[in-house]
C-alpha cells in the first residue's frame, strides 16, 4: 500500500472512530415518542446510591476512563481488520439531565500504521436533546463545538472541516443502554457496529 493510500486509510478510520464521532446521522425519536419524566426515585446519579431504574439511571454527570476508551478503540482495530492501531491518552465526560445531553471529549489519539504515525487531538463538546425510548438513547438537535486536529508526517491541520460529517455526531445516538450498579452501560457506535462503554460517576 502506498503512503498516500495509507494516509487515506488512517484518516478515514480516525474520522470514523475518534471517540465515536461516527458518520451516523442524528437519530430522531420514532413517532414522536419521548421518555417519561424521571420519578423522585430516579434522581441524579451523584446524589448517593445510583439508580438502577430506566430511564433515570442515565441522569447525572459521568466519566469515561482512558482504559474504557482504549477498549473502544481496540474494537475499531479489530472490526476494521486494517492493522491501524490506536493509543488513547485522555478521557471524556458525558452528562444527561433528563432532556439534554453533553458529550465532552478531551483526548489525544496516536494512530499507527507500519512506517507512519499520526496524532489526533479532540477537545470540545457535542450537546443536544435526547430521549430514552424502550432502552435506547435517541438524540436530536445536536450542536457541535469541537476542535479536531490531525498531524502526520510533521504536518498539522484542522481536521474538523477535512472529515466533515464523520465527526459531527455523538456516539450514543441509537445506542441501547443498561442500568448497572456502577453506572449506565451504553452501546457506542464505533463506525462498524456497537460497543458497550461503561460510564461511572464523575468526581
Amino acid at each position: 500500500m502506498s503512503y498516500p493510500s495509507r494516509l487515506v486509510t488512517t484518516a478515514t478510520l480516525a474520522s470514523l472512530a475518534l471517540l465515536g464521532l461516527s458518520a451516523c446521522a442524528p437519530t430522531a425519536a420514532p413517532g414522536g415518542e419521548t421518555s417519561a419524566p424521571p420519578s423522585p426515585a430516579q434522581t441524579a446519579a451523584n446524589d448517593g446510591a445510583l439508580s438502577l431504574e430506566a430511564p433515570g439511571c442515565l441522569i447525572g454527570d459521568w466519566y469515561i476512563s482512558q482504559d474504557e476508551l482504549q477498549g473502544f478503540y481496540d474494537s475499531v482495530t479489530e472490526a476494521s481488520g486494517s492493522g491501524v492501531a490506536f493509543v488513547v491518552d485522555g478521557d471524556t465526560g458525558l452528562s444527561f439531565d433528563g432532556a439534554q445531553f453533553e458529550y465532552t471529549p478531551d483526548l489525544t489519539l496516536t494512530i499507527g500504521l507500519p512506517g507512519s504515525e499520526g496524532i489526533a487531538t479532540l477537545i470540545g463538546s457535542i450537546s443536544g436533546a435526547y430521549a430514552a425510548v424502550s432502552g435506547t438513547v435517541i438524540t436530536s438537535s445536536e450542536t457541535v463545538d469541537v476542535e479536531y486536529t490531525y498531524s502526520i508526517g510533521g504536518v498539522t491541520q484542522d481536521a474538523t472541516t477535512l472529515f466533515g460529517s464523520a465527526i459531527t455526531t455523538a456516539p450514543i445516538g441509537g445506542g441501547e443502554f443498561e442500568c448497572t450498579p456502577v453506572g449506565p452501560l451504553v452501546q457506542f457506535d464505533n463506525g462498524f457496529g456497537r460497543v458497550p462503554v461503561q460510564l461511572v460517576p464523575a468526581t
